[in-house]
This record gives C-alpha cells, sequence and structure tokens, in this order.
C-alpha cells in the first residue's frame, strides 16, 4: 500500500510538473487557432484539399494533399477550392491580405479602389499555378472537365485586353450569324446590373473566349452546353479577332461543336437561365416591355438546342394554361426557378398573383401607416410580417410537359405546398395545406396539414388525409407518400396505385418514437435512413437499429443491425450525395455510438447476407459525414477527442478490409494546430452520482492539466439539458456567443462540470435544482471541489436555471445568467420575434414543460419564475442580454436586474447593442468572453477587481472607453 501510494504521488508531482512547464490560455491566445472547413476529394481519390481559417477573423491558407507522395501544398488567403471532374485541375480563389485592407480602409479609400479577390488556377501533374485579377466568381462542371468558366471586372471602362494565357492561341468559336459591331460606342460600365464579362477556358488548350456585359449563365449537368445572357445592346467592344459584338440577348455556347448561337437578341431583362440535365433544351424567362409598368410582364422562353432560336410558351398574349377558371390575371413569377425533370419530360416555373401596389400620387403626410391585428386571421400579424417578404415572392407551379406542350397547374392559394420527388420523372406530385390549421401555431408551435396527391398529367388532385401533424415525403421511385404522425407515433404510407393508407408500425416490438422525450408533446420519430431500389421498402431507425419496414404494412417490419443489445445506436452514412435509393443488396457504411462508454466509429452493414461488421471503433468521436471519393474507395474523414482536434484522416480503400481496426487507423493529412502542445489543455471525463430524487445521473467534469486530487479547485457550472453525449468532442479555444469555452477555463486552473437534467412536466426549475444541486455536492463529497468557490454559467434555457437556482439556494459564489426568462407570466404573453410567433407554445409543449396555459396552471408559470423570488438571492448575477434578442424578449432581463438593483444585489446587464439573441460580431464575442471571464476571476481567483464593476460604462464612453482595466 506504501509503494503504490508513493507510486501515485510521484505521478501527480509529475504531472503537476509537466503542467507548469505549459502556457495557460489567454484571450490573446485563441487568435492562433485554426480551424478547418471547405474540405474536397478528388474524385479519383488521390487529392486531397482543404481550407484552415482562423477560429477569430485573418487571412485562410488553402492545402493541397497528394496521396502518392504524402506531400502538402499550401497556398496562401486561398479558400473556395474547386477539383476538376478529371481529377487534373485545383481552382480556387484568392483573398487580398485583411491587414492591407483594413490599413486602406482606414486610410477611406473607396470600396471600388481595394484590392480585389483573384482566381488561382493550378495544374495538379505539373504544378504550374495561374492567377487572374480581379475575380467575380468561378463555375467549375460538375460532371464533365477540360472547361472553366469565370467572370472578372476591369478597373475602368476600357477596351477589353487580349487573352494573356502562354499556352497557346485561341480557338475561334464559330458563330452563327453574328452582330457586325458599327460606330462603336465608349463602353458602358460593368457592374451588377450591366453584367461582368465571362472567360470561358479550355484547361487543355490553354484557349479562351470572352463574353462582355454577361449577367447570368448556367451550365447543362451533363453535357459540355452553356447558356448566357448579356446586355451588350451593340455597345460591347471588339474582343477577339473576328471584332464581334454581341448584342442584348440570349445566347447558346456548344462546346462540343466549338459554335455560339443567337437564342434571343434584342431589348429586355433575362433571368432564371435553365437547361435539361443532358443539354438537349433550355429555358429562360424574358422581359421585353420597354415601359415602365410597375408590375413587369414576364414571358417564359423554351429553347430547344436543335432550334433556330427561343420561342415564347407563355405571358403576355399568350395563352397561359390550359384548363378553364384559372385567374386570367396571374403573372408568371420571375422568383420561381425553371427546373426540368431529369428526363426531360417536364419544365416547371411559377405564377402568383399580382401585387399589391401602393398608390404613388400620396404625399407622406398623406400615408397612414396602422397595424390592424384581427382575430380571425389565420396567423398573427407579427408572423405575417416576418413571413411578408417569402410571401411576396411566392409562386405556385406549373408543369408544362415538353414532349406533349401541355401546362397543367400544381399549385394553388387553396394548396399552397407542392413537392416532388428528387428527379421529378414521377406523374405524382405531393400537395399539402397548413392553412386550416395555422392559428394553432400560436399555441402549439406547429399547424397540422391535409395532404393531397396530384396527377402531374390532369392536374387532379386526391385528398390522402386531412388534419396531419407530419413532414410528408414523395419516395423516390413515385410510387408512396410516407409520413411519421407524431399523435399516433407511428409510420404511415399512401400507395399511389391503391390509394390506401397503411400504417407501418406499432411500437410493440421496439418503440420507433423518442423514447426520451420529456417535453409536454408527442416525441419525435428518430428518422428515415432511405427508401429500398424501387421504393421496394423503406428503412427507418428506432433509438439504436435500422428497420427495414413495407410500404404496403403488409410484410413483418426486419430488423437490420442488433444495436440495442449492445447499447449501440447505428445510423446509415450516405457516401454518395447523388443516391437516391439504396441498391437491396449493398453494403452500407454506419456510423455507430456506444451509449455506455460514448465511443463512436464506423460498421459496415451487409444486406444481401443480413451481417453488420464493426470497423473502427475506438474513444474518440467520429464524423457522421465522411467524404468518398466518387470514382475509387478512398474516404476522409475527422476523429476527435477532448484533447485531440478533428483533423483530416485519409483511407485509401474503405472496402478491402472489414475487422475492427485500432484508433490510429488511416493516415493523418492535417495538422491545423500544432500550437495546442504549448499550453495547459486539462482532460475530460465521466462522472455519475444520484439525484434528489434517487435518479442516476450523469455528467462531464472537465479537469485542470496537472489535477490533484489532494488540492481544492474553483468549479463553474455550465449546463444545458444533455450533454453527456458530448464526451469526445474537442473544445477548441473560442470566443463562443454565450457559452464558457471549457478548454481556456480549464488552461487557467477551474474545474467545469456540466450535468445532466432530466425534467419532470410542470416543474422545470425544480428538475434542474434536483439534477445540479446534487451532481455539485456529490463532487464536493469527494474533496477536490473548492465549497466557496463555486459558481454558474448558463444561457437562455441555461440562463433561466441560472436564475432560478440562485433563488433556491445560496451554494454558488456568483452567477452569469444569459438571455433569462425570469417572468413566465409577462413572457409567456409576448412574441419570439425573429420569427413572429406567440411565445405561448414554449410554455405549453416546449422547453419551458409548464404543460398548459397559463389559465390552466397559473402556479406552475409563477412558482417556476425566478422573478418571484429575487429578494432571496444573495449571488451576484452578471446578465446578458441584448436589445434585438428575437427568442427571448430582453426586458426579461432587464426585470431582473431591475429587481436585484432595488434589492441591494451586486448585479450587472451587459446589453450588446442592435445584437440578436447573443453576440454574433468578432469584437463584442470577445468583450463578452473577457468581462465573463473578469467576473469570475474576481469572485473565485481573487483577481482585481475591474473598472466595469465598479461603475458600469456611462452612455458617454460608450464604445470608447471599455473599463476592462483592473486597479491591483
Amino acid at each position: 500500500m506504501n509503494n503504490r501510494f508513493f507510486t501515485l504521488l510521484l505521478f501527480f508531482v509529475w504531472s503537476a510538473a509537466q503542467a507548469q512547464n505549459k502556457k495557460p490560455i489567454d484571450h490573446q491566445d485563441v487568435h492562433r487557432w485554426k480551424k478547418i472547413e471547405q474540405t474536397r476529394l478528388s474524385n479519383d481519390g488521390n487529392w486531397a484539399t482543404w481550407v484552415q481559417a482562423p477560429v477569430t477573423e485573418g487571412d485562410a491558407t488553402l492545402h493541397l494533399w497528394h496521396a502518392k507522395t504524402s506531400s502538402t501544398l499550401v497556398f496562401q488567403r486561398a479558400v473556395e477550392p474547386r477539383l476538376s471532374e478529371d481529377s487534373q485541375w485545383l481552382f480556387f480563389r484568392i483573398k487580398p491580405a485583411l491587414d492591407s485592407l483594413k490599413a486602406l480602409r482606414r486610410k477611406k479609400v473607396k470600396e471600388e479602389d481595394l484590392p480585389k479577390d483573384s482566381l488561382g488556377i493550378y495544374h495538379l501533374a505539373s504544378g504550374r499555378l495561374e492567377k487572374v485579377a480581379r475575380l467575380k466568381s468561378f463555375t467549375v462542371p460538375e460532371k464533365w472537365s477540360n472547361w472553366l468558366f469565370f467572370q472578372i471586372e476591369i478597373d475602368k471602362p476600357a477596351p477589353l485586353p487580349k487573352d494573356t494565357s502562354t499556352a497557346g492561341k485561341r480557338d475561334s468559336i464559330k458563330t452563327v450569324k453574328p452582330a457586325v459591331a458599327k460606330n462603336v460606342k465608349k463602353p458602358k460600365k460593368e457592374d451588377k446590373d450591366n453584367g461582368y464579362r465571362l472567360i470561358v477556358r479550355n484547361t487543355v488548350s490553354g484557349t479562351q473566349d470572352t463574353f462582355a456585359y454577361v449577367k447570368e449563365y448556367t451550365l447543362a449537368k451533363q453535357k459540355r452546353q452553356v447558356l448566357f445572357s448579356t446586355t451588350g445592346k451593340g455597345d460591347t467592344l471588339p474582343f477577339n479577332s473576328n471584332k464581334r459584338a454581341l448584342q442584348n440577348g440570349v445566347y447558346h455556347l456548344d462546346l462540343e461543336q466549338n459554335a455560339l448561337k443567337p437564342v434571343w437578341r434584342g431589348k429586355g431583362k433575362f433571368t432564371q437561365l435553365a437547361f435539361d440535365e443532358q443539354g438537349t433544351q433550355a429555358a429562360f424567362l424574358l422581359d421585353a416591355d420597354t415601359t415602365k409598368a410597375r408590375v413587369r410582364p414576364w414571358q417564359l422562353c423554351h429553347y430547344p438546342v436543335a432550334a433556330d432560336s427561343a420561342r415564347v410558351l407563355a405571358g403576355k398574349g399568350n395563352a397561359l394554361l390550359d384548363q378553364p377558371g384559372e385567374q386570367p390575371d396571374w403573372i408568371i413569377s420571375e422568383h420561381a426557378r425553371l427546373v426540368f425533370s431529369e428526363d426531360g419530360s417536364k419544365m416547371y416555373f411559377g405564377i402568383a398573383p399580382p401585387p399589391v401596389l401602393n398608390d404613388t400620387t400620396l404625399l407622406p403626410e398623406e400615408i397612414v401607416n396602422v397595424e390592424v391585428w384581427a382575430w380571425t386571421e389565420s396567423r398573427i400579424y407579427t408572423q405575417q410580417e416576418v413571413l411578408m417578404e417569402l410571401e411576396k415572392k411566392r409562386s405556385y407551379p406549373i408543369v408544362w410537359h415538353t414532349r406533349k406542350n401541355k401546362f397543367v397547374a400544381l399549385g394553388s392559394i387553396e394548396l399552397p405546398e407542392v413537392r416532388f420527388q428528387e428527379q421529378r420523372n414521377s406523374e405524382l406530385a405531393l400537395a399539402f395545406t397548413e392553412e386550416p390549421y395555422a392559428p394553432a401555431i400560436s399555441w402549439d408551435g406547429v399547424a397540422n396539414k391535409d395532404l393531397y396527391a396530384i396527377d402531374q398529367n390532369t392536374g387532379e388532385r386526391k385528398l390522402i388525409a386531412k388534419n396531419l401533424r407530419c413532414n410528408p415525403r414523395i419516395s423516390p421511385a413515385g410510387k408512396y407518400i410516407a409520413w411519421w404522425s407524431e399523435p399516433d407515433t407511428a409510420w404511415f404510407a399512401w400507395n399511389a396505385a391503391t390509394q390506401q393508407i397503411a400504417r407501418l408500425t406499432d411500437n410493440q416490438t421496439v418503440k420507433f418514437y423518442d423514447e426520451e422525450n420529456d417535453m409536454p408533446d408527442y416525441p419525435n420519430a428518430h428518422g428515415l435512413a432511405g427508401w429500398l431500389d424501387n421504393d421496394e421498402g423503406m428503412i427507418v431507425y428506432d433509438h439504436f437499429d435500422l428497420w427495414q419496414i413495407d410500404p404496403n404494412g403488409k410484410k413483418k417490419a426486419k430488423r437490420l443491425t442488433n444495436g440495442r443489445a449492445y447499447g449501440i445506436v447505428n445510423r446509415y452514412i450516405r457516401l454518395d450525395p447523388e443516391e437516391r435509393s439504396i441498391q437491396p443488396k449493398s453494403k452500407l457504411m454506419l456510423h455507430q455510438f456506444v451509449e455506455a462508454t460514448k465511443w463512436e466509429g464506423y460498421a459496415w452493414l451487409n444486406l444481401a447476407k443480413d451481417t453488420v461488421t464493426a470497423w473502427i471503433r475506438s474513444n474518440m468521436a467520429y464524423s457522421k459525414s465522411p467524404i468518398k471519393a466518387r470514382q475509387a474507395g478512398s474516404l476522409i474523414y475527422t476523429r476527435e477527442n477532448f484533447q485531440t482536434f478533428p483533423d483530416l484522416s485519409y483511407l485509401t480503400d474503405i472496402t478491402s478490409d472489414n475487422r475492427i481496426h485500432d484508433a490510429l487507423v488511416g493516415e493523418p493529412i492535417s495538422n491545423a494546430n500544432p500550437q495546442q502542445a504549448d499550453y495547459r489543455w486539462g482532460a475530460i471525463e465521466m462522472v455519475e452520482w444520484t439525484s434528489l430524487t434517487g435518479e442516476k445521473l450523469k455528467g462531464l467534469l472537465v479537469k485542470p492539466e496537472g489535477f490533484d486530487p489532494t488540492k481544492q479547485y474553483p468549479m463553474i457550472v455550465n449546463f444545458y439539458e444533455r450533454l453527456s453525449d458530448g464526451l469526445h468532442q474537442h473544445r477548441a479555444p473560442d470566443f463562443h456567443r454565450s457559452q464558457i469555452n471549457f478548454t481556456v477555463y480549464a488552461s487557467k486552473g477551474y474545474l467545469v462540470f456540466a450535468p445532466d437534467i432530466p425534467y419532470r412536466i410542470g416543474y422545470p426549475g425544480e428538475s434542474a435544482y434536483n439534477a445540479i444541486v446534487s451532481g455539485v455536492t456529490a463532487l464536493m463529497n469527494q474533496g477536490f471541489v473548492d465549497p466557496k468557490r463555486v459558481a454558474l454559467q448558463g444561457h437562455s434555457w441555461g440562463g433561466y436555471q441560472s436564475a432560478y437556482l440562485i433563488t433556491k439556494t445560496n451554494l454558488f459564489v456568483c452567477a452569469e445568467s444569459g438571455a433569462p426568462v425570469v417572468n413566465m407570466p409577462s413572457a409567456y404573453g409576448g412574441i419570439r420575434w425573429e420569427s413572429g410567433l406567440s411565445r405561448a407554445f414554449q410554455y405549453e409543449h416546449s422547453q419551458s414543460r409548464i404543460g398548459g396555459s397559463l389559465w390552466e396552471y397559473p402556479m406552475r408559470f409563477i412558482e417556476n419564475s425566478p422573478l418571484f423570488s429575487m429578494d432571496k438571492v444573495e449571488t451576484p448575477v452578471l446578465i446578458m442580454h441584448n436589445d434585438k434578442d428575437g427568442a427571448v424578449p430582453w426586458y426579461q432581463g432587464i426585470e431582473m436586474y431591475s429587481a436585484l438593483r432595488r434589492l441591494g444585489k451586486p448585479t450587472w446587464l451587459l446589453n450588446y447593442n442592435d445584437e440578436p439573441h447573443w453576440p454574433v460580431k468578432l469584437q463584442n464575442r470577445i468583450d463578452f468572453q473577457k468581462r465573463m471571464m473578469q467576473f469570475f476571476d474576481y469572485y473565485m481567483m481573487g483577481e482585481p477587481m475591474p473598472r466595469w464593476m465598479q461603475r458600469g460604462v456611462p452612455p458617454v464612453e460608450k464604445g470608447i472607453l471599455q473599463g476592462l482595466e483592473t486597479e491591483d
């Protein structure tokens, strides 16, 4: 025993010594941390690229890694990487140096004179890099190679420069009936109204052509076809050896035939350019009206590439629909995207009623602006306001059958929402309306729906069911419409052939709903993994497993995994982003999560053999969306835990071995934050205890590096419902908008405790008290928590619980409460301004968990409201609540501050002007984190009180003197 004690003592001494050699993380150090984003993998799997960007602000770097050499090339200030379809080229945007931009802005340099972005063109095999200045945008074809499209702007109107490409001479694209430039004028300004020059480059030959004043362009997905519109109007300067000048119009560039053809020429505006997948037909909207009409008469134009030009299909004098009884004054919507079905048999566009126009003859003093809130309206006025811009752009879909030359109306005011299968080949469409049930949104938070099936050939609408609370979806082959019914807690499907509804699950064998739901509302489903090919079956989740169910409800459900027996949660990973259905004999990659240990990993589900084979699993968290090469078995994924940053790992062949590997499987290809080794970091562990109600609870405990259990540490308690599943989450230093950063506080010597909180309906405050206080006292009993230095920190729902707890106990030396609800009766009738919804549903059915209305349970509202017990508070409180909070009324924070101030309790209120539910702007996030740490350091570490805590920051000093300095 003595030897064992001595060994442990030496270990703790050594750990403490190691920790002392490292630095604590200061706020200034946070700027050193990087995040990884915009990860890409080439189609052949040989190249990976990603962006390393500062977690705060600064210049990003683009990293290019080669699998065959394991070498990495770094491009400074580069973002938006795109790899060509043939895996031969890398294209990216190069940003100006941020320091240089700020320096010029401080000198009041005009926006148009600031440095612009550039385009990087990098040849992967040769390492040749070319830069193109003054980039606006660029596009890389998804399914075909050898071409690049980008738009640039010039410093001032001037003749277009000659091609500077060093790869060879320009190929002259043949033009059908080109316009001849006469009396060339001074070129007009290139801008968003007139368009910018479009460069079309052949990446193999290096040749390119330039088209001036291009407003929009689009590419066919499968074939080398381009459609673009230009505002040239005859005053475009010559740009190639033919000295041609394109007129205002739409043009078709056929890169397979090396030909340019005018599709439509003449004055007008063009928008919503679209190609079908194969590039055999195109469409666009045209406004050729030269008057100043306030309602623009958009026309729908269709262009078969085999034709000489486009023709007007509908609008302005053309019969819009074949069906009688449609609104004759409705117009084609310029906001509805034109979409072709995958097989090209259908084209979709939108129509809309004419807008409500104001009387322009009225003077400002003659206009009455008054809100009229009528109880008869289906949606509360504030929600209508939030939705107003969307409603102004709302359109109702029309399908044009391209081979039958037939229009069919699919949507209407009575049936506003229409959904299609992804490829839109099916003759079935799904439609629904919430309007009959919209008033219930105020107290339920959602509205029920009436579901309809629409025959796209005839427009006939078939009522499927009324008054459903669900989110319906159409199957990939268009044979079924399926939904999860929340009141029934079951999956249902409607068969288009039999027009019958079948219930698909009964919760007898297992429960397909969320078994941990503790809100006074219907539980959610665990989700839909996908459909088998040809709609032969649905694959849905329970808490742990995947199940194959029959959409006709006749066959018994089949369990595909066996996670429940081992406490392993299985979820399907769709490696092919274009996958629409699952092949019945395929192998599916699964993400696995072990509930007891929080370990994660990957496994393979073999549908042909009905087997699940574990592949990778360790005490790490693994990315749920790994990236697979389209034409190879290569894979990029991330793995992380509290100490390990989620750097990228690369696997060459994910199909070669199906045994369990250790945690080091895969080649690490990024190293974003090597500086982490210089700082004290700490460790995290799972803790368990028994709550005041006798429940076994879990939580997370973060300990400082070099932790010594014989010492007592200050501890901050941070919470938000259940956080223990995030045991292996990496928490890099950052300026969070509302929470403490576990790593930063642990680095400074704090313990951080995050307890899980189960709730009892009607008693959310008491539930939080039972879980949090019991967890804190259980840790205190272990001896390493200083009972005089324990604090609370929470935001929003966590902020409410912080406020509630300090009215019930003096256990905490101080507390931060962000955006708290302290007066439930006053908040209940308020508005969530970001959505315009009444707040009532929040309390009756959602997170606040009261379980009913104010008049049903008045005492629940009062007893759960901290405001009515503010006289019991002895804990100093820092409140943060912003005046543009769209989730919690900011007067809730004021009510708390005003009550504590009157009672003579130490309290401070931070209001970041014009910020929402939390600070969004970087400077405000940095400021908040600094003030919050100063607040905790003063009460918990004995640091000097900063000036802002002594005297506040008066209005005359706001934005000038921040008061962050301290006096020793």
